[in-house]
């Protein structure tokens, strides 16, 4: 049974650190220039502020879903064991497209890594927040 006041919280959670993690990965690019964005900072702001949140929730509502079935101790241990799941999910799938239309994914190993590092950074974001607000604190 769902207990929607933890599934409420973590979606909570999921919000708060998917927009730092978004306004953290909109700098990383720009300063890594891995993944260069087009635009500057400005412009992009609300696309990385939107893409973090739906990351957040999505990673937020699931840790908060399966967070006692998860082998670490720590939240945040779980997070990111977690968002690292989700990154390799995204991460296969985005191969097993490769397979079905070559011309369309192009792998490139320095932008996996560099999204893993990012899901992870995300994992790490969450579950401070998701300590901070099981303590009883307000973000």
């Amino acid at each position: 049974m769902i207990d929607y006041a933890i599934w409420k919280r973590g979606i909570g959670s999921g919000v708060v650190a998917g927009i730092v993690w978004g306004w953290l990965a909109m700098l990383i690019h720009t300063v890594t220039g891995i993944s260069p964005v087009e635009h500057s900072i400005l412009y992009n702001m609300f696309p990385f502020t939107i893409g973090g949140v739906i990351f957040g929730i999505l990673s937020g509502g699931l840790l908060a879903l399966i967070h006692d079935r998860l082998p670490f101790k720590t939240s945040f241990g779980k997070a990111v064991m977690l968002t690292s799941l989700i990154w390799l999910m995204l991460h296969v799938g985005g191969f097993l497209l490769s397979l079905i239309d070559s011309g369309r994914y192009h792998y490139s190993s320095r932008e996996a890594v560099h999204g893993l590092i990012l899901f992870v950074l995300l994992g790490g974001i969450l579950g401070a927040v998701w300590q901070v607000r099981n303590r009883g604190w307000r973000v």
